[in-house]
């Protein structure tokens, strides 16, 4: 999955919240874990990858909630828009949400993610892979070992 660009801007709905992801796409996953469908109000949270990583270039308004022992969902705290995710353990692996990309172009779903864990209230698509929690996480540590 590669796109044309090296670099990739983003940010909040409001803007107090911008970044720039850099270096090609690794993936684009839609996760369907409780704590996904939480925090995006229902549906799966889309999250964008990049090789050369992400940094923020204004980001007063942006907050870290640990949802778990393992992650942490930054949001703008002016807008509520859910803008990144990330391990606590590897924090400069930051995921950023699909949505406050300002071009996806070229762009395509990799996988839909956490599938054991979907809800019952919507069909998970066959539109990509899906993939449980226990492969996505080992599929991660074996990327992230690998570096």
């Amino acid at each position: 999955m590669t796109t044309d660009s090296k670099e990739h801007k983003g940010a909040c709905l409001c803007g107090a919240v911008a970044y720039t992801a850099h270096g090609e796409l690794i993936e684009i996953d839609a996760c369907h874990c409780g704590m996904c469908r939480r925090q995006t109000g229902g549906g799966a949270y889309y999250a964008v990858q990049f090789e050369g990583g992400v940094s923020i270039d204004t980001g007063e308004t942006l907050s870290w909630y640990r949802g778990s022992e393992w992650g942490e969902r930054g949001f703008c705290t002016t807008c509520g828009t859910a803008v990144a995710w990330r391990l606590q353990q590897f924090p400069d692996k930051m995921g950023v949400s699909a949505g406050t990309l300002h071009d996806t172009s070229g762009m395509r779903l990799a996988a839909h993610i956490f599938t054991d864990n979907g809800p019952n209230y919507y069909d998970i698509p066959h539109d990509a892979p899906h993939k449980t929690g226990e492969q996505v996480m080992a599929e991660f540590m074996a990327r992230v070992e690998s570096k």
